[in-house]
């Protein structure tokens, strides 16, 4: 609501004090931003408010009001690069949720897809995803089968061709999920589950015959797992051709991860993985014994290791300190206020009493898709959820066939894969959390929550780099080129988790600041390894001790740290109100 206020008092000032306007055409229809639409086509709106006015467009604009975007996008001049891709974002945005797309022949598109600019390319190909842009799909087939074009525009062009969907597109996928390298075949097999179940099952069973332990299964399981009846296709045809028992455990591990113990496939999996079969919930008799074991035997400190331990997944749905996923309850507390009994029983039984707003729904889509999560909120034409990956998704209540209630996200089977040893040091740290101690809810704010700029250019990391770097390869990046990293309950990063086996390497950083009032704040940076740090755009080299005066709004704190080789090297940063300081601020978490 108050976004929306503050978008109408910018269009109304401008509209004030931009002088004549041009007149839209005579037979447009009536468009519910007529007076915005004035303003965009005026030449005189300022370039400051132009990604303002463009987002409305695209957010309550009719098809005739988007066409104009369009043409905007598809002239070399029209907008700049960000707003360009920002401006596609919102247009596809539109088509999800509104099922709007611009008037006219959108052919025009395909030579966005054809852009030597990468980031220029994917979102041409969403976009063309988004409205079934059938004219292009001789230029997605030729990303697709192309072995030398990066694997994000591959997975798009796959993903186009699924959406278009004819015969053409069928061949082309199952000619590249029947050969060559095996992550190719993995996406191809993924993107056949939206045109042909069946030949899809076929598929990518053969490939996870094929498959070694180096090779990532999930993105083509979930896609199986997203479609009605996939899972029991897919288990069907495994049973024909059963994969070696890593890739068994690996495609396991990953099913439980995300929530899900489909009988067939589990079954089928653990039986290729020389793993028993899921058992039943612990007797009454056996929790107890678990809890002495606890008591007597777990090591929290271990246990901390191994919930932030990616095949575990533990952060994936829930929260420590406010960073970690948003599908689970955070867990910050919950060693203060619940006895080891309900600790182990949450563990081993995680559907015996699940909290109501963590219970997940299950949404059946008119195309066969099939979608889980907790609900965020909804109203008469949409539902927002929150998978177990933590992204949101907005669901077109026109699109939901079935709806009904799901099992808890974590998954009953996930503790087969865990030694006893480790359920019970797992059970030990959950239970000591939010008591007095080392794992006691912190007092003096600390960053939590990072993202690591997964491929971060030469210009950051052979030197350190200069203002306009950072400000081209950090701040410009897109939130697709960021994966999330999380402090210890202490607050500490551990930055092993982050390096290449013991080798040295540079890592880029970022925590983020919500100030809402302004003021001065100070960051205390402790870290064993070499450090460089910016607020925003604005540098302040090594310094272990910051204090700045920030403004209302979201800030960014970005460090690239040079890691080395040492056993245990760390990061922390501490936020506080210097004396005298009127800012109000906290410290940005969730996923």
């Amino acid at each position: 609501m108050f976004r929306s206020v503050m978008l109408q008092r910018i269009v109304a000032v401008l509209l004030l004090t931009s002088g004549p306007v041009l007149s839209l055409r005579a037979d447009d229809p009536p468009s519910a931003v007529g007076p915005v639409m004035k303003l965009f086509q005026s030449g005189r709106l300022p370039a400051e408010r132009q990604g303002t006015v463009v987002e409305m467009i695209c957010n309550r604009g009719n098809e005739h009001d988007l066409r104009i975007v369009f043409d905007k996008i598809v002239q070399p001049e029209g907008f700049n690069a960000s707003l360009r891709l920002k401006a596609m974002g919102w247009l596809s945005d539109a088509a999800a949720t509104r099922k709007v797309k611009p008037a006219g022949d959108l052919k025009s598109l395909d030579q966005l897809v054809s852009a030597k600019d990468p980031a220029l390319q994917l979102g041409a190909i969403r976009l063309a995803t988004a409205w079934k842009v059938t004219s292009i799909a001789a230029s997605l087939q030729a990303l697709a089968t192309d072995d030398k074009s990066p694997a994000e525009l591959q997975r798009a062009a796959i993903e186009g061709l699924v959406a278009i969907g004819d015969a053409s597109s069928k061949e082309t996928l199952l000619k590249l999920s029947g050969a060559g390298p095996v992550s190719v075949r993995m996406m191809a097999a993924a993107g056949l589950v939206g045109i042909d179940l069946s030949s899809a099952a076929t598929q990518g069973a053969s490939v996870l015959k094929d498959a070694t332990a180096q090779d990532n299964p999930s993105e083509m399981l979930d896609a199986f797992f997203n479609r009605k009846e996939g899972s029991d296709r897919l288990a069907a045809a495994i049973k024909d051709r059963k994969p070696s028992v890593d890739v068994a455990k690996m495609s396991l591990r990953y099913m439980y991860s995300v929530g899900r113990s489909d009988h067939a496939l589990s079954e089928v999996l653990s039986e290729a993985a020389g793993i028993a079969a899921d058992v039943p919930p612990p007797t009454q008799q056996e929790v107890a014994e678990l809890v002495n074991e606890v008591i007597a035997k777990g090591d929290a400190a271990r246990g901390e290791k191994i919930f932030r331990r990616a095949d575990v997944s533990c952060m994936r749905c829930h929260s420590v300190s406010r960073a970690g996923g948003q599908v689970g309850p955070d867990l910050s507390a919950v060693g203060g206020s619940s006895p080891v009994d309900y600790v182990v029983n949450s563990i081993l039984n995680p559907n015996l009493a699940v909290k109501e707003q963590y219970v997940t729904k299950v949404f059946v889509l008119e195309s066969g898709n099939v979608l889980t999560g907790v609900v965020i909120d909804r109203d008469d034409t949409r539902v927002r959820i929150r998978d177990v990956q933590g992204k949101t998704i907005t669901i077109p209540t026109a699109d939901i066939e079935e709806e009904a209630e799901g099992k808890s996200l974590m998954p009953q089977g996930l503790t087969k894969f865990m030694t006893r040893n480790e359920v019970l040091d797992l059970a030990k740290f959950i239970s000591e959390l939010g008591k007095p101690g080392e794992y006691e809810i912190r007092k003096t704010p600390t960053i939590q929550r990072w993202r690591v700029l997964k491929k971060p250019a030469k210009e950051l990391t052979a030197e350190v780099p200069h203002l306009e770097h950072i400000r081209q390869f950090v701040l410009g990046s897109t939130p697709d080129e960021w994966g999330p990293a999380y402090g210890k309950v202490a607050g500490a990063l551990p930055l092993e988790e982050l390096r290449p086996g013991k080798s040295s390497t540079v890592l880029i950083l970022q925590g983020e600041i919500q100030v809402n009032e302004s003021g001065k704040l100070a960051f205390k940076i402790s870290s064993t390894e070499t450090f460089q740090a910016w607020i925003d755009s604005e540098a302040f080299e090594s310094k272990s001790d910051i204090e700045t005066s920030l403004e209302p709004g979201r800030h960014t704190i970005t460090l690239r740290v040079e890691v080395s080789g040492r056993e245990f090297p760390e990061l922390k940063i501490e936020v506080q109100k210097p004396s005298g300081s009127t800012a109000q601020y906290e410290v940005v978490g969730g996923t």
